[in-house]
């Protein structure tokens, strides 16, 4: 059903318009990247912020089998060291999905949560989660910088060339 080429091209897109969105955010001033719209994870900052701590948390997760503590916002005290973290997370899952088969990638895989409790869940069900949480917030953050005049354009998996 899954093979490896898939979750690296599903994968290469979430980097890639993560970028592009991040490019994008740089254009903003201080108080724009950081303005609360009263909706979703607050600001464009902290979107970005969520986005980067779910990324490594699943990652984490996934190459120690549990749950692990969420980073601290004080790591990224600002949009260049967001980025910094994006791009090392880009290569760290990147050696976490070449260490997959094909057959691990369709069989379960045990995780661990906080409360020690174990949980089994197909292995492509956590990394295409991972794939769909990137959309959900990808949008979002494409809406709130085109309110804020820089539109990132279009960022359809269907015109992704990576």
């Amino acid at each position: 059903m899954f093979n490896k080429t898939q979750f690296n091209t599903l994968f290469a897109y979430h980097w890639h318009i993560t970028q592009q969105l991040l490019d994008k955010a740089k254009n903003l001033s201080e108080a724009d990247l950081h303005d609360n719209p009263g909706y979703a994870h607050g600001s464009i900052f902290d979107l970005f912020f969520h986005l980067l701590q779910t990324d490594i948390a699943w990652r984490k997760g996934l190459e120690s089998g549990k749950q692990q503590s969420g980073v601290e916002k004080g790591q990224y005290p600002d949009l260049a060291a967001i980025e910094d973290g994006f791009a090392a997370e880009a290569v760290a899952w990147q050696a976490v999905l070449d260490g997959y088969t094909a057959v691990q990638i369709e069989g379960n895989i045990d995780l661990i949560n906080w409360r020690g409790d174990k949980m089994t869940f197909p292995l492509w069900h956590i990394l295409q989660h991972v794939v769909f949480h990137g959309m959900q917030h990808h949008a979002e953050l494409a809406q709130l910088l085109t309110n804020k005049g820089q539109s990132p354009g279009n960022i359809d998996l269907l015109f992704f060339r990576g």
